[in-house]
């Protein structure tokens, strides 16, 4: 067109009152949404007008310059980059932030600095207590009344461990609830998405770019971030043959290739947590031939590629039809066979490829269910993708995808993984299962860590002080009066001595505590045991002793010179009854004898001897007094049967170091775990920060903007009136 034409000049100042105007009401909106969560600042997008090839009476001397500006659409003002950097550090706030959540929950349960007397712990105090009170019993052996003082400390110290036990509990139980409503939360956040998804979808069939739909979901995908780290990608659904639309996915980050899917375009996955799951195999490896049961349909056979998979719908054909089997395939490898069907004794029995036939194991119960035992795997997995009306995805064949996608144990990252870890890592009490799941399982410590410390030092407690109140084995057979036949008087049946097989069906003798001590010693002086298997063979050796000789002490007769003796044990797992086996800080207590005066705190255990003021003895409560200073090797498998490292020593030292180890360990976690939080905290605000200097809407910026569009309408206006007079003047003037 020319310079200045007729009714084309006034299409190009029209075409620029309406650019300006829109203009106007973009920035009108983006004002009005200033304080809008999750807005993006809209700009629109202007393009020039312009028309190819000549007109019919075109002349070489008029210049073509275009038809004015069109409004083509509104757009966001997004950062792609920023929105991947934000979210991959959001998924490592809500990570920290759940770690430290929980571990502050542990702190106010196990932190005692300044909470007991004088600025002790409270159970470092009962400690004290406790050794207060056997100084004072040292200074009067023979009274009762110090007696009855020395077992009111210990029922004080046992009522500690078991508050600190069921705290831990509570906050484990909490936690695990806690853990369960982010689940829900989650995949009502999927759900939404992919709702959106359907409606911008739509949206977008007809030419709308739904940009306050696309808001809501970049809200929500932003959400999504701090529970789980995310990829988010977009690509072009084809919707018929000459169009299509642009389909978001989103996938767990670092999943693998193809990566595990939780939504793609109308269609969304759910997360499972079920309360019993199938007890998966911890050897399983999926990349080994002899590990899944056909050829993918994946493998170019012609070239020499083969791939595998145990999906039936992923399996490649026979020119039959039939599946194409592996050959190598073989389920009876330990690694192959996702699931375990297990025997009753805990033993594998056989390995399948079927979830429902497998072996199911408690996953998510709750502590009320009579099936809970305080082992929940917290195992999750990802339920197929669906639409809002539940029908299945298809893949390129056709064919529905209804396949369940385990997650591993270290296949998410964020606060779901953090609360998880935080419920089920075990440190160094982690067993050789744990540590196939997660390699880093050593290393990882929740609650039962703590639970299991705490346990153990309350193990060695009992077991130390039981084994100081009563006989050494090589005092029995003096202490106790035999008969002729030289076994113990009273103790002819060997049902009750509560330990079928000690003496190979013999009546009690004094010669089954003398071989005790024997078989100790030579543990003791073999050097082809572990230390781990040494202690527990001379612990059973001692176990069954002590059972034995509790049913000496029940039936028994003493000997004159042991007639003071009124040693047993003294802690017991349960108030009603004397049994110190499976002690654990939840259940330790008062034995029931040491409670109704049977047992009394044992002065010492030399026998009545002429000349010898027996009452003032002393040395065995000297003993005791010295047991809470005496350093003691723990090793988790003494308290854990099945931790992996359970033959190494952990910690070396007396109970009140073993105590403040607890603290410590949970302080330095604490600290670490703090210290990553504000750090990840302030580069996501920082993110944050950047993204909405590019996405937010900036009043100085719209001011801005709202004056130039205004210049830019007005000076449109004055086009079309400067239009006007000039064709009024050519039109009337000329005809003058």
């Amino acid at each position: 067109m020319a310079v200045i034409g007729t009714f084309g000049s006034f299409t190009a100042a029209r075409l620029g009152i309406y650019a300006s105007q829109s203009s106007l009401n973009v920035t009108g909106n983006n004002i009005s949404n200033i304080n809008t969560e999750g807005y993006t600042r809209q700009r629109l997008d202007l393009v020039s007008l312009h028309s190819y090839g000549n007109a019919r009476y075109h002349s070489g001397y008029n210049l073509d310059i275009g038809y004015g500006v069109l409004a083509d659409g509104a757009s966001q003002l997004r950062d792609p980059f920023l929105d991947i950097r934000y979210r991959d550090m959001n998924a490592s706030v809500g990570a920290y932030e759940a770690r430290t959540k929980g571990l502050e929950q542990l702190s106010d349960i196990l932190d005692e600095v300044g909470q007991g007397k004088q600025g002790f712990g409270i159970i470092e105090d009962a400690f004290n207590t406790f050794v207060e009170m056997l100084n004072n019993r040292d200074y009067r052996p023979g009274s009762d009344d110090y007696d009855t003082l020395v077992r009111e400390s210990a029922q004080t110290l046992t009522n500690y461990f078991n508050s600190y036990a069921d705290s831990l509990k509570v906050v484990k139980d909490n936690l695990t609830e806690d853990l369960k409503e982010d689940v829900d939360t989650v995949n009502n956040i999927l759900e939404q998405i992919r709702d959106l998804n359907v409606q911008i979808r739509d949206a977008g069939i007809f030419g709308d770019k739904a940009l306050e739909l696309r808001d809501a979901r970049n809200l929500l995908i932003d959400k999504l971030s701090g529970y789980m780290k995310i990829e988010v990608r977009y690509d072009m659904e084809k919707v018929d043959e000459f169009s299509s639309v642009e389909r978001i996915n989103i996938s767990i980050a670092d999943s693998g290739t193809p990566p595990i899917k939780l939504v793609q375009g109308i269609y969304a996955t759910q997360i499972d947590m079920p309360e019993m799951a199938a007890m998966r195999n911890p050897n399983y490896n999926p990349n080994l031939s002899t590990s899944n049961r056909y050829i993918s349909r994946e493998s170019d056979l012609k070239n020499g590629i083969t791939l595998y998979t145990n999906s039936a719908r992923e399996a490649m054909r026979n020119d039959d039809g039939t599946l194409m089997e592996n050959p190598d395939y073989d389920l009876d490898l330990e690694t192959s066979g996702k699931y375990l069907i297990l025997n009753a004794d805990g033993s594998v029995k056989e390995r399948t490829e079927d979830a429902d036939a497998a072996t199911q194991v408690p996953n998510a119960l709750k502590r009320t269910d009579e099936r809970y035992n305080d082992d929940n795997r917290l195992w999750m997995s990802l339920k197929p993708l669906v639409d809002e009306k539940g029908r299945y995805m298809r893949d390129e064949y056709h064919q529905e995808i209804k396949e369940t996608v385990d997650l591993s144990d270290v296949q998410l990252y964020g606060s779901l993984q953090s609360k998880r870890e935080l419920i089920t890592e075990e440190g160094e009490f982690a067993s050789e299962d744990d540590v196939k799941f997660d390699a880093d399982a050593n290393i990882k410590r929740g609650v039962p860590y703590y639970q299991h410390a705490l346990d153990a030092l309350a193990q060695k407690f009992a077991k130390m002080y039981n084994e100081a109140n009563q006989l050494n084995f090589d005092q029995v057979k003096d202490a106790y009066q035999t008969n002729a036949g030289g076994n113990f008087k009273d103790i002819q049946d060997a049902d009750i001595l509560g330990v079928a097989g000690a003496v190979d069906g013999q009546p009690l003798s004094p010669a089954y505590f003398d071989g005790v001590a024997q078989k100790i010693k030579d543990l003791e002086a073999d050097t082809t045991l572990s230390a781990k298997d040494r202690e527990d063979q001379i612990a059973a050796l001692k176990e069954d002793a002590y059972k034995n000789m509790e049913q000496l002490r029940l039936n028994g007769q003493l000997t004159e010179a042991w007639s003071f003796y009124k040693g047993g044990v003294m802690f017991s797992n349960k108030g009603d009854g004397n049994d110190p086996t499976g002690i654990t800080a939840a259940n330790i207590t008062i034995a029931k004898a040491w409670s109704t005066g049977a047992v009394r705190t044992l002065h010492t255990k030399e026998p009545i001897r002429d000349g010898i003021d027996h009452t003032t003895l002393n040395d065995n409560i000297f003993h005791m007094v010295s047991l809470m200073d005496q350093k003691l090797d723990y090793r988790a498998g003494t308290t854990v049967t099945d931790a992996k490292n359970g033959g190494e020593i952990y910690f070396s030292g007396s109970y009140q170091e073993m105590l403040a180890n607890i603290n410590l360990t949970l302080g330095m976690d604490q600290n670490t775990s703090i210290g990553q939080y504000n750090s990840y905290t302030q580069k996501a605000l920082n993110l944050e920060n950047a993204r909405q200097s590019v996405s937010g809407v900036d009043l100085n910026d719209e001011a801005t903007n709202m004056m130039m569009f205004q210049k830019s309408y007005a000076a449109a206006c004055q086009l079309m009136t400067t239009l006007d007079s000039m064709l009024d003047k050519l039109i009337n003037g000329t005809i003058r």
